[in-house]
Formats: C-alpha cells, sequence, structure tokens
C-alpha cells in the first residue's frame, strides 16, 4: 500500500480536530448560558436600585431638581458595590414637577467570562423606574400633641421639631390638610367657637361681694424664723423634690385683731376650654343628644389648629406650643377624631366617601409622654381629676376609656400613628401599641433623637410615593 494511501485512510487526527472545534463551541454555549444567568441577576439588582433611589428622591420633602438628583446620586453611590460584579454609570435623572414625579435610569457593564471566548467582552444592563411624589392622593393628618407639664424643657422642644417637620413634608402633597389638638387636663377649641353648634358654653358673667382681711396693728415683739427643708411637688405624675425655705412669725402678743372688708368684682369667662360629656357618650361623637360644656374659668392646652394646607399656620402653631396641665388623652383623641369628621362643631373635614373616592385617607398621630393621670370625677362630670379610690380612678378609668376610643376611630376608617415619648410604662406601651392601626405604626422613642426618627418616618409613609413605572 502507497503511503498516500495509508495516510487517506487514517482519520485520528481529523476526529481531534473537530473534537477541538466541538469542545470549543459547547464551551462558548455554556459560557452564553452562565453569563445569561448572571446578566438576569446584575438586571434584577440594578432595577432594584432604580426603584429605591428613585424612592428615596421621592420621599425627601424636597422639591429642587438639583438636591433630588443628588439625593438619588449618593443612594446609588453608597449602593452600587452590593451588585454582581457590574459597573453602574452615573444615573439618569428627571423631575417633571407638573406631574409630580421622579425618574432614576441606571446603564452598567457586566464583564462576560466565557463569552470573552466569542469575542463578546461585556454585556449592557439598564433599569428605569418612576415614582408619584408625596402623596398625590388627598389625605387629612391630625396631630394630637402631649403638652402636658411633663413635657417641659428639652422634650417640648423635640416635639416642636419633630412635628414641624413632619407637616413640611406632609404639606408638600397639594392635597394634603393637617391640623393640630394640643391636649393636657382639658382641649382648648377657641373662644371663638363658643357659639358653634355641638358645644354647650355659659355667657360670662360677673359677681360682687365682699372681700375681707385680718390684721394685727397691735401686734408687739414679732420674730420671723426661717427653716430649710425638702420639698416635693408632682406635676402629672412627676415629682420633683427641691429646697424649700419656710418663714414663719411670732409675736410676744397679737393684740386686737382689726378686721377690713371692701367690695370686689369678680369676671368668669370661658377661655375656650371644653370638658367631658356624660358617661355613656365620651367613647363616642353623637352630639344629637349631648354637647361639650364649655369649662368656666379654666385655663388649658394652646388652642387647636384645624384642618389647613397652609404650611405656615401650621408651624406657627406648633413653635407656640406652650405646657399646661395633666394628662387625659380622651380629650385629645376625641378631638383629633372630631377634627376628622364634617360633624359640628369642627366641620371642614371631607366626608369620608369622598376622600376614599379619590384613593385618599385620614390619618390620627397621637404622641403621649405618659400615662392618663386624670379623669372625670363623676358620671356626668364635665370637670377633670385626680380619683385615687372610687369608681373613677384616674388610670384605670381613663385607660379603658383611652382604648375604647382607638377602637371606635379605627372602625370610622382613620389609621391611628402611635408615638410613645420617653415612658418606662409597660402598660401604657401596650395600651399605645394596641391603639395604633399595625405594629409598624406604632413607635417607641426613648430620646430626642428617636422622637425625630419616629416622626420622620410617618412622614414618609403619608407622602404614599409609590412606584408607576
Amino acid at each position: 500500500m502507497t503511503l498516500l494511501r495509508l495516510f487517506s485512510r487514517n482519520n485520528v487526527g481529523g476526529v481531534a480536530v473537530t473534537f477541538a472545534l466541538s469542545i470549543t463551541g459547547l464551551l462558548i454555549a455554556v459560557g452564553c448560558a452562565l453569563d445569561y444567568v448572571r446578566w438576569q441577576r446584575a438586571q434584577t439588582e440594578l432595577q432594584t436600585i432604580a426603584d429605591a433611589a428613585a424612592l428615596s428622591a421621592g420621599a425627601s420633602p424636597e422639591t429642587d431638581t438639583k438636591k433630588l438628583e443628588k439625593i438619588a446620586a449618593n443612594f446609588v453611590d453608597s449602593n452600587k458595590m452590593n451588585v454582581t460584579s457590574q459597573n453602574i454609570n452615573a444615573p439618569a435623572f428627571n423631575y417633571d414637577a407638573d406631574a409630580q414625579t421622579v425618574s432614576v435610569t441606571l446603564t452598567g457593564e457586566l464583564p462576560t467570562s466565557l463569552m470573552a471566548l466569542a469575542g463578546i467582552m461585556e454585556m449592557e444592563t439598564e433599569a428605569s423606574a418612576t415614582v408619584k411624589l408625596r402623596g398625590t392622593p388627598p389625605i387629612e393628618a391630625v396631630l394630637v400633641l402631649d403638652t402636658t407639664d411633663s413635657m417641659a424643657g428639652s422634650k417640648i422642644d423635640a416635639l416642636e421639631d419633630a412635628a414641624k417637620d413632619l407637616v413640611k413634608t406632609v404639606l408638600k402633597n397639594p392635597q394634603a390638610r393637617v391640623g393640630i389638638v394640643p391636649f393636657g387636663s382639658y382641649v382648648n377649641v377657641g373662644v371663638s367657637r363658643r357659639d358653634e353648634p355641638g358645644l354647650d358654653v355659659p355667657d360670662d358673667y360677673s359677681t360682687t361681694g365682699p372681700s375681707c382681711s385680718t390684721t394685727y396693728p397691735d401686734a408687739k415683739n414679732c420674730k420671723k424664723n426661717t427653716t430649710t427643708s425638702t420639698c416635693s411637688s408632682t406635676k402629672d405624675g412627676v415629682t420633683t423634690t427641691y429646697s424649700c425655705k419656710k418663714t414663719t412669725t411670732t409675736c410676744d402678743s397679737l393684740g386686737d385683731p382689726v378686721k377690713t372688708c371692701k367690695t370686689v368684682t369678680t369676671q368668669h369667662k370661658f377661655n375656650g376650654c371644653v370638658g367631658s360629656r356624660a358617661e355613656e357618650y365620651r367613647p363616642v361623637l353623637n352630639l344629637i343628644d349631648n354637647t361639650y360644656p364649655g369649662m368656666m374659668d379654666i385655663t388649658c392646652a394652646d388652642e387647636i389648629l384645624d384642618l389647613t394646607d397652609k404650611v405656615g399656620p401650621a408651624v406657627s402653631t406648633i413653635e407656640t406650643l406652650s405646657v399646661n396641665g395633666s394628662t387625659y388623652l380622651p380629650a385629645g383623641i376625641t378631638w383629633g377624631w372630631n377634627m376628622l369628621t364634617p360633624d359640628a362643631p369642627l366641620t371642614s373635614a371631607l366626608p369620608l366617601a369622598d376622600l376614599q373616592a379619590k384613593d385618599g385617607k385620614k390619618v390620627l398621630i397621637i404622641m403621649t409622654d405618659g400615662a392618663n393621670t386624670l379623669a372625670p370625677t363623676s358620671v356626668n362630670a364635665s370637670g377633670h381629676g385626680s380619683d385615687k379610690s372610687g369608681p373613677y380612678k384616674d388610670k384605670p378609668y381613663a385607660n379603658t376609656l383611652t382604648t375604647q376610643l382607638c377602637e371606635n376611630v379605627k372602625a370610622d376608617n382613620i389609621d391611628i400613628y402611635t408615638v410613645l415619648y420617653e415612658v418606662e410604662d409597660e402598660a401604657v406601651e401596650k395600651m399605645l401599641a394596641d391603639c395604633a392601626s399595625a405594629a409598624s405604626k406604632s413607635f417607641v422613642a426613648k430620646g430626642s433623637d428617636e422622637l425625630i426618627a419616629a416622626f420622620e418616618s410617618i412622614a414618609k409613609q403619608l407622602a404614599m410615593v409609590r412606584i408607576v413605572n
């Protein structure tokens, strides 16, 4: 057999070449599949970052395009290292003020592995997200704020900062309105509302009578003695001790007393404070059979602010909050609830059906720094006091009424958020947690920073930023 013929019949080398070519194609095919799986994962991760970056900008109270763009860019820079080995480019950003939307588009390049054998060195990724800003649907939110004596000092300052930031954020929504109900022993609805339906306020009046005093002008050898001791006072459940001086006067003889009288006229006025209704009406808003009684000669919390869409009046009301009185939560909750309904005496709220037809909602935000320390003093008493032994003992009765009111407010399709500020009482914490519409809507703040953070969280939830694309 000739050498040429032998060579033509030998196919070993051809198999090797064919196998080599087949293996290369197979590796490329497998590489394509593996790189495609990596690309899908990278695409999903990029979409997650785009969504979150748009939401972070959309949840901000800012309306300046450059500031919004910076918020989104900072979010991308902080999170792009968490993606699967891809290079992410600077985000493309768009703020549509008319449509109230924020859009973020991200692009990236994913280096390939085995696909490089086919000359494909990288795969492009792209993701975009558009969010609707700050709650285009209408919202009515009322802040029920504890301004009792125990809130004095840095606590009321922190509350003012937190509440101002919240209303500024919520009122970025052109269809949002907020109201403010400061409360203590009573709620102050304002003197101007004394004749409104649903209120029963007597006319101001005066009384005239004698005022007498007794002196001892012939007292002899009188001496003043001053002693120092430790005194204590309790305001709204908080007891403080301090050094106090007491001065007494002793005389060898007093002589004959001299009584002096004069006629005094005393003015009795309504200062805007309203009390409790009869017991059966306290957990409800039925004003047909029983109205709110006006309290004469009583001073209480700062005047309420009815629902408004203006930032200025809301901020001014918060900035001028002052502390007064003891804690009676049912008063604040009742008037916050009333403010969210169109029923007298506060009638500016929209009917719930009108709000819901536009995908809107009503919200009650309750903030307190402690337990109830007051309660109505009897079945039909309008005044509030501290009863330590009778059936209207302040904490048990007022706490039960608080719970009843919370349930009735929620049954009225009103969302409740609760914020407990520097309280160590587990029973109170549970009461306020149960009062909230959901666990995510109840906050416990141990200090001013946590209080501000709680209000920020509520503000972002109320902003109702939504991904629309």
